[in-house]
């Protein structure tokens, strides 16, 4: 069930939509999963999750992979006062490899004006037409700078001695919103002789809004996460615009206002408020 190299694979994805308060939400999410999947679906509920009252977790069978067993592919979550009608569905590597119509997805999520939350996009080397080593050339080339500072990066497994072990080289940081992962996926699986490296880049929508249509192209999207995606996908690319220099400018844009209006006014205050920073801040903002 591998896919051939040089195209990406979604591998994982997360996403939110609004305006529902009844309790047959998960019924509706079961049968997305179902028309996506082509297979069938057992639901078992949860006591909740990250914050919301309900939550489903969603096995299929899956022959090809686990024969006669239930497979966990998707979990749900809904209600609560906080949450205001947001539901949450997150689908898993699993669930996302037996998607056979990628474009129903992407239509269901354009109708619901769904929020996609997580996507993780992939490709596979399954000959070693790229390796961890040549990530860390990479790094060390600038091909993961994008537009801003060099990543942070760390590395996991055995470098040092050659036991056939997985190794992984991370860039970036979860919380920033991209972050990437190249790893013996073959060795990971236990063969140790595998040249089977997976490269993957998990976008969340941190300063971000993951267009939809990354459901259907997402290879063009894998080719514009860093400039050394490019030579392994043969697509153009398309970039995910982030949205903090646009903060950045208007916040800019806002404190240039603030001195020439209210200059003269904070200067006396400060002088009135000597060093107490923070009760001049309480005066301006309560």
């Amino acid at each position: 069930g591998c896919p051939m190299s040089g195209t990406a694979v979604i591998d994982w994805l997360s996403f939110t939509f609004d305006g529902y308060s009844d309790g047959k939400v998960d019924s509706l999410v079961r049968t997305w999963l179902r028309e996506w999947m082509q297979s069938g679906m057992v639901g078992e509920s949860g006591n909740g999750l990250y914050g919301f009252t309900n939550s489903v977790s969603f096995s299929t069978m899956a022959d090809d992979l686990i024969r006669g067993e239930f497979v966990p592919v998707a979990v749900m979550a809904w209600g609560g006062e906080r949450q205001r009608g947001r539901v949450y569905v997150s689908i898993n590597g699993t669930g996302c490899s037996m998607i056979k119509d990628w474009g129903c997805v992407q239509r269901i999520l354009e109708t619901m004006k769904a929020r996609i939350t997580r996507v993780d996009v992939a490709v596979d080397a399954l000959d070693g037409e790229f390796t961890v080593e040549q990530a860390q050339e990479w790094y060390e080339t600038k091909g993961f700078n994008a537009g801003g500072r060099t990543p942070t990066y760390k590395v996991e497994g055995d470098w040092l001695t050659a036991t056939g072990a997985c190794r992984t080289f991370y860039v970036g940081r979860r919380e920033n919103g991209k972050y990437a992962r190249l790893y013996e996926k073959g060795r990971q699986l236990g063969n140790r002789e595998s040249n089977w490296n997976r490269f993957e880049v998990e976008l969340h929508n941190v300063d971000r809004e993951i267009p939809h249509d990354i459901c259907t192209n997402p290879s063009a999207y894998f080719v514009g996460c860093y400039p050394c995606c490019e030579g392994l996908v043969d697509v153009g690319a398309e970039r995910i615009k982030t949205l903090r220099a646009e903060h950045d400018i208007s916040l800019r844009k806002l404190k240039s206002y603030m001195r020439i209006a209210y200059g003269k006014l904070i200067h006396v205050l400060r002088f009135v408020h000597k060093d107490d920073e923070l009760q001049l801040l309480k005066d301006l903002t309560v």
